[in-house]
């Protein structure tokens, strides 16, 4: 058995849990993905997995292995599909990572017609809107929304997203409508950090060029875009968010706009990706997909063409 897939079984036995399951994705008999992974240990002279009766644990060597085997992997695919042009041979496992939001409400209900497209692809997906280290976490491409640290990542801006201020009818009914800045001494705002515990809450509005600051009281802060609508909606302050990830609950009147004068900069929308010559083609074809797919429910306000 050559050596390619004698790691690529070993990924799928990591990925499986257990020898039997991998042997069932792989459509091989279990025997052959334990001689395979005896034999694969035995070249590189360490101990991978500890085994059980009924499931695979990883040693140490066998963690470290593993992030190694899917770039070796990846890369090997890469170089298969340099010249190939058609996006339907597109295959592989492709983990994606994207905010709660956007996987909630628009990109998993898509994804039906996505593998219609592309059938060989097994997709892996989580939702966060906190950073996260994709090359230790196995992931192939990220959305973010909101201004991103530096990184080694490299990072293409989809668009700009506008961003308003909202707040609960039960929560104008108690506290009323803020008029002007002068006014939010008397109110509350939900704070909202990616990680706790947070800073103290601010309001952010944009004059002219400038972005300003004007601190304010919170009783309750949360560090994801769900729980931070959910809070607007339970009448525990005002948000600040983007106008997509609100647009139903404006229309329902479940919350309304307000203070239009005051509101914050528009936020950037970006996919990011580890810094590759080539990417292997089901990652393309993802970012594409995707790309189209958010641009098409509005998500941004100004559309940057793929090159």
């Amino acid at each position: 058995m050559d050596r390619i897939r004698q790691v690529q079984i070993f990924i799928q036995v990591m990925e499986s849990g257990n020898f039997t399951r991998a042997a069932q994705a792989l459509n091989i008999p279990r025997s052959t993905v334990s001689t395979t992974i005896q034999a694969l240990e035995d070249r590189l002279g360490a101990q991978l997995l500890q085994r059980t009766t009924r499931q695979v644990v990883p040693t140490q060597d066998g963690l470290q292995f593993l992030e190694v085997a899917r770039s070796l992997v990846e890369t090997y695919e890469e170089a298969e599909s340099m010249f190939r042009h058609e996006p339907q041979r597109a295959e592989g496992r492709l983990h994606v990572d994207i905010p709660s939001r956007i996987g909630r409400r628009i990109v998993i209900p898509a994804l039906p017609e996505f593998l219609k497209q592309y059938p060989l692809i097994q997709l892996e997906f989580s939702m966060n809107d906190r950073i996260i280290n994709m090359l230790t976490e196995g992931v192939d491409c990220v959305i973010r929304v909101g201004h991103l640290p530096d990184s080694e990542l490299v990072c293409r801006k989809l668009g700009d997203i506008e961003v308003i201020n909202c707040a609960s009818p039960a929560y104008l009914a108690q506290y009323g409508t803020p008029k002007s800045l002068g006014d939010l001494a008397e109110h509350l705002l939900v704070n909202y950090s990616a990680s706790l515990p947070a800073l103290a809450a601010e309001w952010e509005y944009l004059d002219g060029e400038r972005e300003w600051f004007v601190k304010m009281r919170s009783i309750i802060t949360v560090d994801n875009a769900e729980a931070y609508i959910a809070s607007a909606m339970a009448g525990m302050g005002i948000i600040q968010i983007p106008r997509f990830d609100v647009e139903d609950a404006l229309e329902e009147g479940t919350l309304v706009q307000i203070l239009g004068a005051y509101e914050a900069p528009s936020m950037p929308i970006s996919l990011l990706y580890p810094s590759r010559r080539h990417l292997p083609l089901r990652v393309r074809v993802f970012q594409k997909w995707v790309t189209d797919m958010l641009l098409a429910h509005g998500v941004w306000t100004d559309y940057r063409k793929w090159d």
